[in-house]
């Protein structure tokens, strides 16, 4: 009788303790809403059209073949990012896939406050919340260039530029924002050197062609939005960039809005040279000028004149033809507001 006393209670201990486990599980679960093993699918999108109950479970699902996990507004919906942000506060630290108009899915920054230099999720949320992610390319993990750029591979990376070889070229991609109305424009952008390079030195300067580099522009005809410059040298040789002391200035519908950069620092030009070790306009490497010196670097952030839906053009020009220099882009993000 002793020894089945005695296993009662331990049964009973351990049924205790099992129950609190299970308790804490089941809040933890609750609190995370890690509700998608019950649901995979290809994305958020998927998984709501697929399974009408999840209409009621906003949270952090599973996505086959893709990231471990993504937060899904399944319950919310609104006009924009900001309009869900703004009528839901709840929302502010909630950064993930929502649906527009309960039709159009897109990733939105819900984060209110930037928390660290980089932080995908948190840097354009620094000027609020509620933005909506138009592009996010990154050649070296997703493989694939937009419509309107040339894919290209050396020494193991891979990259996107201009179509043509030859000299005096741009290669354009649009970006559509499906409507929605915006007045902020944030983003960044990461790029690599090839040869040599002379970011404003053009004449004429027109929005057309007026840079080495990558251009972000919105409508027709083109309204600027952002420049990410490619400049010779890390210096002040004429060639190079105007926070360098260049010679030459950015032309006047760019003012200040641009980045601009070398990936050169030995003052040696190399028309074969691949400039890998020191990335374009990510805020640092900068060795001999105060092009790195903006804080927000690598993301810049534009407001415009006013609002407007147009989609946003991103186009890589090249005064040179690629066997003596160009410039190649592998990772591109923006946000509208």
């Amino acid at each position: 009788m002793h020894k089945f006393i005695e296993m009662l209670s331990v049964i009973f201990i351990i049924t205790v303790i099992l129950t609190k486990k299970l308790v804490m599980a089941t809040e933890q679960c609750s609190k995370y809403q890690f509700k998608s093993p019950f649901y995979p699918g290809e994305s958020c999108e998927d998984i709501y059209n697929k399974n009408p109950e999840s209409h009621e479970w906003s949270g952090y699902y599973w996505i086959t073949n893709g990231p471990s996990r993504v937060y899904c507004g399944m319950t919310y919906t609104g006009s924009s990012c900001e309009d869900i942000y703004n009528n839901n506060p709840e929302t502010g630290d909630m950064s993930g896939y929502y649906h527009i108009n309960q039709s159009q899915w897109t990733f939105c920054n819900m984060t209110e406050i930037a928390v660290a230099s980089g932080d995908v999720l948190s840097t354009c949320a620094g000027m609020g919340g509620g933005w909506r992610r138009i592009v996010n390319i990154d050649v070296s993990t997703r493989g694939n260039c937009p419509s309107g750029w040339r894919k290209g591979t050396y020494s193991g990376v891979s990259f996107c530029r201009v179509v043509s070889d030859s000299d005096s070229t741009c290669s354009s991609t649009n970006f559509s924002t499906n409507g929605t109305s915006y007045q902020r424009v944030c983003g960044r952008a990461r790029g690599y050197q090839k040869g040599w390079s002379v970011a404003f030195a053009f004449s004429p300067q027109t929005i057309d062609y007026y840079v080495d580099g990558l251009s972000i522009t919105h409508g027709n005809p083109r309204q600027h939005i952002w420049t990410f410059a490619n400049g010779l040298f890390d210096d002040s040789h004429d060639f190079n960039c105007p926070c360098a002391g260049s010679a030459y200035s950015s032309p006047p519908f760019v003012g200040t809005n641009y980045y601009c950069e070398s990936g050169a620092n030995d003052n040696i030009r190399n028309d074969s040279a691949y400039y890998f070790n020191d990335p374009l306009w990510d805020g640092s490497g900068c060795i001999t000028s105060n092009c790195c010196d903006n804080p927000t670097q690598p993301w810049f952030y534009r407001e415009l004149n006013g609002t407007t839906t147009d989609d946003i053009e991103a186009r890589i020009c090249r005064g040179a033809r690629f066997s003596t220099g160009s410039v190649l882009i592998d990772q591109l993000e923006l946000y509208i507001q």
